[in-house]
């Protein structure tokens, strides 16, 4: 049994819980900065986070040995707090430096690169947990109780950070003011651990150590566990991204449920042990790992059947419809829906993972702090119990990550993977010899876990089965091609002459596209001499296909982001010939990271590849890229952005860069030099399209505004700053209209 807390616990427990907070606020903000440089690709995100993650590990290693050797543990953490808010405090210049001279460089230095800058503040912060279990152990002479209630305070506090920082932090301080915020809180915090190292804690007879202690074989386990946990946070991170449509809320909230749900487990473990005290820990954790299995079967298969049917089909639909999540067309009153539309639509980006992620995350926080007891196999070894524990934890993160992402999802996907995942995690039910205070013969357990086996095998959807029940299909009849690799789920449908085009779920280009050929067509008609062209995202193919109508093009480069875009819309014949035009040459890259590499110029640049609102987007929407593009242009050449879902904020940007922005209702044009339009290259164009396409086009080029009055339009909006994505983030510019409105209700919108 566990003695009365210490008088310095309260401060102890608010110092843990605020340095989550502050580590999630620097992982969000870093991790978010870094891709500029680097990339949004599959490959460059991984680098990322694996370096982030490696780190981690490394420091708790280094931090449970240390704790073994110091004799003041207040100390050293008070100074690994300090010298952490000192790198924060330089770390945003760092990452502009590091973009300025390694953004053109090949993945192997940009790891070293990475690694070099990532890893001080990540092995100061895997330091921490080993040091902040030997303060708490102190201070409470529980070990079971400490790294559980640490494991609950320390997790929620992050899952805190990953909310605040994107819905709330981000839109009001930019990623600069966030790791700023996070650098003073860890000073506050260095300064509070150095105050509650002057009261002494009670003397009390510590928790005898248990007969079931693994000792070095739990780190084995942990390795296991921890492979397969971060390969369910990918699958999650996929499926829900395609449900709510590659929200820049959807990674944040995804690990913020996710934490949630492993601070909880953890605090109910210590619950369940005290009132079980005789109950057998290695069976416990063996049963916890059976338990994780069976509920991720449960949400996935279960989610798969009953999307066939109300409600669940219905909520599938209507997540579908919407580009939103969240979205504030509830507070906003606009009309279309039901109130429990607009409802379900402002918090589907919380639901979907809570139904998903919720149950099963709960049981791996309840694994942790088991492991770790059955880790220690010695008195005053706890920090360095946890330290290792962790370590080979986060290692089997890596390496599960790596191996999820970018072999097991190729080849096997979705819906395999988690099978595979699964089963494994249904095989621990043979392990456990007892259940609560009943003993379970082998036979039974087998019998149990085969039975189980065969369940799973039946009712696990076939692969592209999943997707398919989350992919509203367009047309009534048709043909759908699928295609799902290490960066993206890709469905493409074909009815005739109509196609629609969809990755993560996102709506990415249709045919017949009117705006389209209308961004093409007004791009290169206002371009002096388009020779040469670059095209940033190839959606369904409408603007490289008008690009390539003049005959004034010579060259077009085509840049995209997605591999398996490209696969997939290879097997369509309209787009297949597109791609095979001796024009054109495509290149499979991130538009950004080819630009800061190539030192070529271009007589027109056009971009549509993804909304302004979608995760990642304000790397090709932010003043830095604007101005990176203006670099790229020849004299007299013309930049097209498409993709605006605001109609204010991308043009006061393009401004702040270029002296001559025209802005139509969906798509503005920029240019360093006057712009005028060739209007016998128009007609060549229009003439390309029968009576019908044309004046659709025409009906989009209209109502441009340029010049004085453009520039008296968006004078009251913010503009997009690497580090300021206003348009990404959507949700503080749409507040600040609606606080507007109320401020001043009969101003005009």
């Amino acid at each position: 049994m566990r003695r009365p807390l210490a008088r310095p616990a309260p401060l102890l427990a608010a110092v843990f819980f605020f340095s989550g907070l502050a580590s999630l606020i620097y992982q969000v903000a870093w991790q978010r900065l870094l891709t500029i440089p680097y990339g949004v690709g599959a490959v460059s995100i991984a680098l990322i986070v694996s370096v982030y993650m490696l780190g981690l590990g490394l420091g708790s290693l280094l931090g449970g040995r240390l704790s073994e050797r110091i004799s003041r543990p207040y100390v050293l953490y008070a100074a690994v707090e300090g010298v952490l808010g000192v790198v924060g405090l330089i770390s945003f210049r760092i990452i502009l430096s590091l973009g300025q001279l390694t953004a053109a460089s090949d993945p192997v230095v940009s790891f070293a690169c990475l690694f070099a800058f990532l890893c001080i503040p990540t092995l100061l912060m895997g330091i921490t947990l080993p040091l902040l279990t030997t303060i708490f152990t102190g201070a409470t002479g529980d070990f079971v109780y400490s790294i559980s209630r640490l494991y609950f305070i320390n997790t929620l506090g992050a899952s805190a950070g990953a909310v605040l920082t994107s819905y709330i932090l981000v839109s009001l301080l930019g990623w600069n003011g966030c790791i700023y915020l996070a650098a003073c809180i860890n000073f506050v915090l260095a300064a509070a651990i150095l105050s509650a190292r002057r009261v002494e804690p009670q003397a009390a007879a510590s928790e005898p150590l248990t007969a079931d202690s693994l000792g070095r074989a739990a780190y084995l386990l942990v390795f296991v566990t921890g492979f397969i946990a971060i390969g369910y946070e990918i699958l999650w991170y996929r499926v829900i991204g395609v449900l709510v449509k590659d929200s820049p809320y959807a990674f944040s909230t995804v690990l913020a449920v996710y934490l949630l749900g492993i601070a909880f487990g953890s605090r109910a473990i210590h619950r369940y042990m005290a009132r079980n005290p005789e109950a057998n820990r290695r069976d416990l954790f063996y049963i916890l790992q059976f338990l994780i299995g069976l509920s991720v079967l449960l949400t996935f298969a279960g989610y798969y059947h009953l999307s066939r049917h109300a409600p669940i089909g219905d909520l599938t639909r209507l997540a579908f419809s919407s580009d939103l999540h969240p979205s504030l067309d509830l507070l906003s009153q606009r009309p279309g829906l039901s109130l429990f539309q607009h409802a379900f639509l402002l918090l589907d980006v919380f639901l979907w993972p809570l139904a998903f992620l919720f149950v099963p995350t709960l049981f791996m926080g309840a694994s942790f702090p088991l492991i770790s007891a059955l880790a220690l196999s010695r008195r005053g070894g706890e920090g360095r119990a946890v330290g290792t524990t962790y370590c080979f934890g986060v290692f089997g993160n890596v390496l599960g990550a790596l191996l999820t992402g970018f072999v097991l999802l190729p080849l096997a996907g979705t819906e395999r993977t988690v099978l595979a995942f699964a089963l494994l995690g249904l095989m621990f039910g043979l392990a456990p010899r007892t259940v609560g205070r009943r003993s379970v013969p082998g036979a039974a357990r087998f019998a149990c876990v085969s039975v189980l086996v065969i369940a799973a095998v039946a009712s696990c959807p076939r692969p592209g089965e999943l997707y398919a029940a989350m992919h509203t299909p367009p047309f009534a009849s048709g043909t759908a091609r699928f295609v799902e690799g290490f960066d993206s789920v890709v469905f493409t449908w074909q009815n005739g002459e109509q196609m629609r085009n969809f990755i993560n779920g996102q709506g990415h280009g249709y045919r017949p596209g009117p705006l389209f050929y209308a961004e093409a067509i007004e791009g290169l008609t206002f371009t002096p001499s388009p020779r040469k062209v670059l095209i940033i995202g190839f959606g369904a193919g409408s603007i490289t296909e008008a690009a390539l109508l003049p005959s004034e093009v010579q060259q077009v480069t085509l840049v995209e982001l997605n591999a398996s875009l490209i696969e997939n819309l290879r097997k369509f014949p309209v787009t297949n010939r597109i791609l095979g035009d001796r024009r054109v040459t495509l290149v499979i890259d991130d538009g950004r990271r080819l630009l800061e590499r190539s030192g070529e110029r271009f007589d027109a640049i056009l971009m549509d590849p993804l909304r302004t609102t979608t995760a990642y987007s304000n790397n090709l929407h932010s003043r830095q890229f604007f101005s990176l593009s203006a670099r790229h242009l020849t004299p007299g050449g013309v930049l097209m952005v498409g993709g605006v879902s605001d109609s204010a904020v991308i043009p006061r940007t393009l401004l702040e860069e270029f002296p001559y922005v025209r802005a139509y209702p969906s798509f503005s044009l920029a240019s360093k030099a006057s712009m005028r339009q060739n209007h016998d290259r128009l007609e060549r164009m229009l003439g390309s399209f029968d009576p019908e396409m044309q004046a659709a086009i025409w009906s989009l080029a209209q109502d441009a505004v340029d010049g004085a009055t453009l520039v008296a339009a968006t004078s009251d909006y913010p503009s997009n700053q690497d580090w300021r994505p206003v348009s990404e983030y959507y949700l503080g510019l749409q507040f600040r209209r609606l606080l507007s409105k109320i401020v001043r209700p009969h101003s005009p919108p």
